[in-house]
């Protein structure tokens, strides 16, 4: 990202500084950033609170998360249009509904992020990118815990400022060994790469991205 100009250069926090609200400071040590476009970040500021409104909304009872839930709360509430389309009152009590499409383009985004912190350069547009996550169809939850699975194998995940607030683990396919194998900065021009991100010990999600090259082999 050496080619942004310098007024429009910023940094970005992987994961959005909005995650680690109400936490003790010590959990926003070494938290993890990465150059960014300030227009991009500052669209992505909108997204990021759309995640953390879900964090806010599960948060049973987690004293750090208090703040959290207060902020989702606020901004429900604050919003006629915004409570109409999300809220949906059932027999049963009152659930909320969040938008699919909006929370993938945020796992894509710190998957990007991820890679950066890897290789400290920017993913290939080569790569199609895929979310398996909360809100998506059985089909592709079950592929995305077996994913999960397969990283789980690969030993402790790496963290940005708390492993509480977000961890993860990047890993690619050798297609030598025939297996998921921890991704490292010596890796050159991986076809296949796959990663697992846990937000506030809630949300779990896992990215996929691939080289059209891979469907040849496959």
């Amino acid at each position: 990202m050496s080619d942004l100009e310098k007024s429009n250069r910023t940094k970005e926090h992987i994961p959005a500084k909005a995650f680690f609200v109400g936490y003790p400071i010590d959990y926003k040590n070494q938290r993890k950033t990465v150059p960014a476009c300030r227009t991009c970040n500052e669209e992505y500021a909108k997204i990021d609170d759309e995640l953390r409104d879900v964090i806010g909304i599960l948060n049973n009872g987690e004293k750090h998360k208090s703040e959290l839930t207060q902020k989702s709360v606020k901004k429900l509430l604050s919003n006629k249009k915004t409570l109409d389309e999300k809220m949906h009152i059932e027999n049963d009590g009152i659930s909320f509904s969040f938008s699919v499409n909006i929370l993938d383009q945020l796992h894509k985004k710190n998957f990007k992020g991820i890679y950066y912190l890897t290789k400290n350069e920017p993913l290939s547009d080569e790569y199609k990118l895929d979310v398996y996550s909360d809100g998506h169809d059985e089909r592709k939850l079950d592929l995305g815990f077996t994913f999960l699975e397969e990283i789980e194998k690969l030993g402790n995940w790496d963290k940005s400022g708390h492993s509480d607030i977000f961890r993860f683990k990047l890993a690619y396919f050798d297609l030598e060994k025939d297996k998921l194998t921890e991704f490292k900065a010596d890796c050159e021009n991986p076809l296949f790469l796959v990663s697992a991100m846990e937000y506030n010990n809630t949300i779990v999600s896992v990215v996929v991205a691939a080289k059209p090259e891979i469907q040849k082999i496959t």
